[in-house]
């Protein structure tokens, strides 16, 4: 799924009781398996490949966050619960959405990647109807927010996401449709 959508998400399945401060773990927990990828774009220089591969599994590992979400249950952080809660929820997204992307989403048990038959974009693995179905989740995740938020910064984080995933479906919808990038990156 686009990280828009995984913090959507998150938001809406974790962050109905949350504070604000736990509304940015959530979302930074949403956030950090693809901060990588991000962080490439900034890297343009630095193209050590198999480094930043081993970044990707590391940041896209279930162990490494269900670690983190023992530590926080130990330490009675519902903080960094919640961060690594929404971090394992895009990784139980993204393993069944990545195909020729895939991540190996156990180091470091294994460097094992689990290429499914199904993508959240390519359009030779069925990712015109999932992308579709990930805009609809998104907008369903989005609503559940939007009931929830009570104070003006919430509803405003809504308006933000609802424009930043309307770029990332505008991206989708070139890839999946017209063998087009249309994306400003």
């Amino acid at each position: 799924m686009n990280t828009p959508a995984h913090m959507a998400l998150g938001l809406a399945l974790l962050g109905r009781r949350a504070s604000r401060a736990e509304w940015v773990a959530i979302a930074a927990g949403a956030l950090l398996p693809d901060v990588i990828l991000f962080l490439r774009f900034g890297l343009d220089g630095w193209r050590n490949e198999a480094t930043l591969r081993l970044l990707t599994d590391v940041f896209n590992s279930a162990p490494v966050y269900a670690g983190i979400l023992v530590a926080g249950v130990l330490a009675r952080r519902r903080w960094l619960v919640l961060l690594a809660a929404s971090a394992l929820l895009h990784v139980a997204f993204d393993l069944p959405l990545h195909a020729g992307d895939a991540r190996a989403h156990f180091w470091p048990f294994t460097y094992w990647r689990y290429a499914s038959p199904v993508s959240f974009w390519d359009h030779d693995h069925h990712g015109r109807i999932v992308g579709l179905l990930e805009g609809v989740l998104f907008a369903v995740c989005l609503g559940v927010i939007w009931r929830n938020a009570r104070a003006w910064w919430a509803r405003a984080l809504c308006l933000v996401f609802a424009a930043v995933y309307a770029v990332t479906f505008v991206h989708f919808v070139g890839h999946a449709f017209f063998d087009r990038h249309w994306a400003l990156w």
